[in-house]
């Protein structure tokens, strides 16, 4: 008879810890409306780009021409794309540091469209930096240079020497050439009047 007593103080222990679950399911289904991605850096630019934040979590820093290759914070999106919802993406690149070692730009950006796998699922977040101030989100189940990335992306170094093909333009031996190309484009745009 003591087991049959065991047996119900177990079923009782089960039903009421099953009621006080059913009060936490709001919490479930909030979970289930947001996915959590890592964030990685691409720097398809000629400059060091430092200390990028997406909603004030750190992503990474990246050399020109660099990128894919680390993981740094996560970002959350809602599960479903929604080309209204923005992020909040913080960053300085070399040019600006010297200008003030203390500003950041700061850009509200949406996301492109979700590039998920068959199941649903997205693991990454990458913040891309490309010429003239072009800033995009890619949130992807795969990395650059795979068949399925957005809009056919290399990783950053690839890309350049695909446009660059038989230089150093893309490598850090190419600093001084990308250089001089910089003070070249300053040095017209103060001359023009």
């Amino acid at each position: 008879m003591n087991w049959l007593k065991s047996v119900f103080l177990l079923a009782a222990l089960l039903l009421s810890t099953a009621c006080s679950q059913s009060d936490s399911q709001p919490h479930l289904i909030e979970k289930a409306t947001s996915k959590t991605l890592q964030l990685s850096v691409l720097n398809y630019t000629d400059d060091y780009i430092d200390e990028v934040y997406v909603n004030r979590s750190w992503a990474a820093n990246q050399m020109p021409h660099s990128g894919g290759g680390g993981f740094a914070g996560f970002a959350e999106l809602p599960s479903r794309w929604d080309p209204n919802y923005k992020l909040t993406v913080r960053w300085r690149d070399e040019p600006l540091y010297h200008k003030d070692p203390n500003a950041f730009y700061q850009r509200e950006v949406a996301t492109e469209p979700y590039q998920q796998d068959e199941r649903g699922r997205m693991t990454f977040l990458w913040i891309a930096f490309f010429p003239g101030g072009v800033l995009k989100l890619y949130p992807t189940w795969v990395a650059p240079s795979h068949p399925d990335f957005p809009e056919g992306l290399l990783l950053p170094k690839l890309q350049c020497r695909r446009q660059h093909p038989n230089s150093d333009w893309c490598e850090n031996s190419g600093r001084q050439q990308r250089e001089k190309s910089r003070q070249t484009a300053e040095a017209a745009k103060e001359a023009t009047p």
